[in-house]
């Protein structure tokens, strides 16, 4: 574009909507003003209020992995920023590309510890970051938020933060913006031909190889080929431990789970695997120490991942792939013709008939799981993730952060090629979930949005509901309300008598008990309350039948994990 004067703020914006942003997702705070002013001269951007910075951040997280684009969230000076600390921790552990702007104090004042100042903003959020910097002028902004999009969504893409000193935003400056089409780096990186053929060459000798998919086969557009790799060696497919997408439906007869806690690669009848096959993952992250790695010594392992710093980071590879997902597994499915012999034939029949009998003990196994408490109350959750699964469209989304009821809603709900899956998947920052609901609801016009939360989850969010109703965001919410913080629960050792008292102080979340159907009824927000099996199917249908936001509150018993 051709220069011309006009606010920095301004620029600013024009930068944005060069790079398809459609919500800035914020909380301006007392120096935002010059900013809020510019929004509401223009009608191309729509400013989403929050009444938390986690929620701001969550929201442009979740708008961000459900259209796959790179988007903005903006907050206020060191107050704001160390209140986004956690949301922005969630985007970097799973690579959103949130840009996270925010105010800082006026440049005439700085050094006189004046409001709201703090020494450092950026050395305060770059641990967090792919890349932190603060701008010093205001005909600068253009060019450094430009560049924020591009270091955001450049593989493996991630969460940048940029300081910009309030006074800035209002001065007039007279430069060309960049050109945003021209700041784009293309995501595929081919992999090398002949680590394929080796890869390739040590699928073609494993008798029990075992594919573990991670959450950048779903970033990258690759569960087809994934689908058509497992069937085309018949090898069975888990999910890497704490994964943030589902890359391989869960319906698929060579689909496994194993425990994120207690990790192990050891499947029912098919055993312990001779090759790990890992795509797209970081292989793997634990949750705990295990005194016997999950990986053999002995175990071959093949490792394709975009980030060079994750292969062989802990457990040796022989082959190492540098490549995205789909550009990697599209070219070994053609090399493997090669060695079409081995995928043929007695030995592919009997993986075929080894696997059946793998998916026959893992369904026996679940059902055994369930039965006990099916009619109890409180409700067993799989009951529930059951009657979710039938009301749900093929084609919903389900965004997740009630962890230790994950195992449960993965086993008993199906997700299809066209039903899918995100969380946020290690960093333990709770309060993440319903804003990234109301951010993926928002860039998937049209598509049922489902978040499923946990109680203590949702109590960290609140104030998300506040937006959800202002805004009428069609979301619905389902609260996994087992009435305590069970991952803290889960990890109490000792006698049984120690381990209630120890629930009782510092994970129990009851006296009083948390009603969520009656908080969400103060916003206006159609809700209701669970506490009986018979309810959960009529109420789901209520919910899913509103036009505007609904909250489902469930009472569940505390039989969700089996790790």
């Amino acid at each position: 574009m051709t220069e011309r004067e006009r606010t920095a703020s301004q620029a600013y914006l024009e930068v944005v909507v060069a790079h398809g942003v459609d919500y800035v997702f914020g909380l301006p705070g007392t120096s935002g003003q010059e900013f809020i002013g510019t929004i509401a001269e223009q009608e191309k951007v729509r400013f989403i209020l929050a009444l938390h910075e986690t929620c701001v951040v969550s929201m442009a997280d979740g708008y961000a992995r459900a259209s796959g684009r790179p988007t903005l969230a903006q907050v206020s000076t060191l107050p704001g920023t160390a209140n986004s600390i956690g949301a922005l921790y969630d985007a970097y552990r799973d690579r959103s590309p949130v840009v996270l702007t925010s105010t800082h104090v006026d440049t005439r004042i700085v050094g006189r510890d004046s409001h709201t100042e703090g020494r450092d903003l950026v050395e305060m959020t770059k641990q967090f970051t792919k890349w932190s910097c603060e701008v010093h002028r205001a005909d600068r902004i253009p060019e450094i938020l430009n560049r924020a999009f591009k270091v955001a969504s450049t593989p493996p893409t991630g969460p940048v933060y940029l300081s910009i000193p309030s006074n800035l935003l209002g001065e007039s400056i007279n430069v060309r913006n960049p050109e945003a089409e021209r700041s784009h780096v293309l995501p595929r990186m081919a992999a090398d031909p002949e680590a394929v053929k080796h890869a390739a060459q040590l699928l073609a000798e494993a008798k029990r190889p075992l594919i573990v998919a991670g959450s950048g086969i779903a970033k990258a557009g690759a569960i087809a080929e994934l689908v058509e790799l497992a069937e085309m060696i018949a090898a069975p497919v888990v999910m890497e431990p704490r994964y943030s997408f589902l890359s391989f439906p869960t319906n698929h007869p060579y689909s496994f789970q194993i425990p994120e806690r207690q990790v192990t690669f050891n499947l029912p009848v098919w055993g312990e695997p001779d090759l790990i096959f890992a795509v797209g993952c970081r292989l793997i992250r634990e949750y705990r120490y295990l005194p016997e790695p999950p990986i053999k010594p002995e175990t071959r392992v093949v490792h394709i991942e975009e980030d060079p710093w994750e292969i062989g980071k802990v457990f040796p590879v022989d082959v190492g792939i540098v490549a995205d997902s789909k550009s990697a597994l599209g070219s070994l499915i053609e090399v493997l013709p090669t060695f079409s012999d081995c995928f043929n034939g007695s030995r592919r029949a009997e993986r075929i008939e080894c696997l059946k009998k793998a998916k026959a003990a893992a369904q026996a196994e679940l059902q055994e799981r369930i039965r006990d408490g099916w009619d109890e109350t409180p409700i067993h959750p799989a009951r529930l993730v059951r009657a979710l699964d039938k009301l749900l469209e093929r084609e919903a989304l389900i965004v997740n952060e009630s962890p230790t009821s994950k195992d449960v809603l993965m086993s008993n709900l199906d997700f299809t090629a066209g039903r899918s899956y995100f969380s946020n998947s290690s960093a333990g920052h709770l309060g993440w979930g319903l804003g990234a609901a109301m951010g993926a609801t928002l860039a998937s016009p049209g598509r049922r949005v489902v978040a499923c939360l946990g109680d203590g989850s949702t109590m960290f969010g609140i104030q998300g509901l506040w937006t959800l109703a202002k805004y009428r965001i069609p979301l619905v919410v389902i609260v996994f309300n087992n009435r305590a913080y069970m991952a803290v629960k889960n990890q109490f050792r000792g006698p049984e008598e120690k381990i209630r008292i120890a629930a009782e102080l510092g994970a129990a979340l009851v006296g009083p008990d948390l009603n969520f159907a009656r908080l969400a009824d103060c916003f206006g927000i159609f809700s209701q309350r669970v506490e009986q099996p018979e309810q959960i199917e009529p109420a789901l249908k209520r919910a899913v039948e509103q036009s505007g936001p609904a909250l489902v509150d469930v009472v569940i018993s505390q039989k969700s994990r089996k790790d």
